[in-house]
């Protein structure tokens, strides 16, 4: 694929929902003159830098993510995505307009049981373990009804060192009860995944002011280890005569 360097349409911006990165939706201009409604990040370089290269790599794989553009505003450059319009996991059951309580902890569990439940989820789960992605959660993925869409990945890459080393979708399978099932299913999945696509990306990337800089061998080193590091992300079977963890 080819990234495309747009503009924003001047007036178009306007705050886009509960995130904490001050996103804007917006109208972008590409290079052809076209228009089309955009998600707009002003974050840091590296920051762009992770976001553009999990997109291209993740739609490499298969996981459905938002179409992404640099965005020229002169003197820095910005990120966008296109905007699909889908509402997040957390808007669609709106667990936030809920009083904290037994109802709001009975609607996060449901989301969380939709979340595991969609069908690219263990692909999400063997992704987000490749590109170090520490930031999955229920706003980060949106859902129609019916399809889901994968955003948000400012922070994979290393830009997550500051958070827990965790997989959260590995967690949210375990509070849903879905761990055993997602186990299985990432793993195949994992097995599945390009071991060229990391140098694919950068190539895509080689014409571009983005630093792609030891990213592509970040991931190619978390690809050789990926089995070992999404079994460690799974509690393991107790042995119920000793109460131990089976080896």
């Amino acid at each position: 694929m080819k990234l495309e360097v747009a503009s924003v349409v001047k007036g178009s911006e306007t705050p886009a929902g509960d995130g904490v990165s001050g996103a804007l939706r917006c109208i972008i201009r590409l290079p052809d003159g076209t228009k089309r409604s955009a998600i707009l990040k002003r974050i840091p370089i590296e920051h762009i830098a992770a976001e553009v290269f999990s997109a291209i790599i993740l739609q490499e794989w298969g996981l459905p993510v938002p179409c992404p553009f640099l965005i020229d505003e002169g003197a820095m450059l910005a990120f966008a995505s296109a905007d699909i319009g889908y509402p997040n996991l957390k808007q669609s059951l709106a667990v936030d307009s809920l009083p904290v309580g037994a109802i709001r902890e009975a609607v996060l569990k449901e989301a969380v049981r939709v979340a595991c439940g969609l069908s690219t989820a263990p692909l999400a789960v063997a992704c987000d373990e490749a590109i170090d992605n520490r930031d999955r959660n229920l706003g980060n993925i949106l859902w129609d009804g019916t399809n889901e869409i994968w955003i948000d990945h400012a922070l994979s890459l290393g830009q997550g060192a500051h958070l827990p080393d965790r997989n959260k979708m590995c967690d949210m399978s375990v509070f849903s009860g879905q761990a055993e099932s997602m186990q299985y299913s990432a793993m195949a999945q994992a097995l599945l995944l390009s071991r060229d696509a990391p140098t694919l990306t950068t190539s895509v990337l080689a014409s571009t002011p983005v630093p792609t800089d030891g990213i592509a061998q970040f991931v190619a080193s978390r690809l050789t280890s990926l089995g070992n590091r999404l079994v460690a992300r799974f509690p393991r079977p107790v042995d119920l005569l000793t109460g131990h963890d089976q080896p």
